[in-house]
C-alpha cells in the first residue's frame, strides 16, 4: 500500500512540473490574449510579423484600439511591446488616462499554466491565450 501511495505522489508531483513549464518558445507566443477585469476586458493579439493590436472595452464607455511592435526575450520568457494601452491600476480599477498609449515598452513574462500560455500571471488580471 505505502509503494502505491508513493507511485501516485511521485506521478502527480512529474504531471504538476509538465502543466507548469515556465519557459515559451517564441513560435507559441503568437495569438490572441484576453484580459477579464470587473469593469470590462481587454484583448491583445500578437501576430507572427512582430506587430499587435491591442483592443479594449470598458463598460458604458466608446472602445479604444492600438496597433505597435512586440519582441520575444526567449531566455527570459518576456514579451515586451510599445505604445500599449495600460488599463488596470494595479489595485483593481480603471486607470484614469488608460486611453493614452505608453511611450515606451510594456515587459511582462509568458509562462505555461495547465498547458494554457498566460502574459503577467503575477498581475491581478492576466492576459490569457484564447
Amino acid at each position: 500500500m505505502r509503494q502505491r501511495l508513493g507511485l501516485i505522489v511521485v506521478l502527480a508531483s512529474l504531471s504538476l512540473l509538465a502543466g507548469c513549464e515556465m519557459n515559451v518558445r517564441e513560435s507559441k507566443v503568437y495569438g490572441t490574449y484576453v484580459a477579464s477585469y470587473p469593469y470590462g476586458t481587454e484583448t491583445i493579439t500578437f501576430n507572427s510579423d512582430h506587430t499587435f493590436i491591442q483592443s479594449v472595452v470598458i463598460e458604458q464607455e466608446k472602445p479604444a484600439v492600438v496597433r505597435g511592435n512586440w519582441e520575444f526575450d526567449s531566455k527570459h520568457s518576456r514579451v515586451s511591446y510599445t505604445r500599449a494601452l495600460l488599463v488596470d491600476d494595479g489595485f483593481g480599477g480603471l486607470r484614469p488616462d488608460w486611453r493614452s498609449p505608453t511611450n515606451g515598452w510594456t515587459s511582462m513574462s509568458v509562462e505555461m499554466h495547465w498547458f494554457r500560455i498566460v502574459i503577467g500571471s503575477g498581475l491581478p488580471f492576466p492576459y490569457v491565450k484564447r
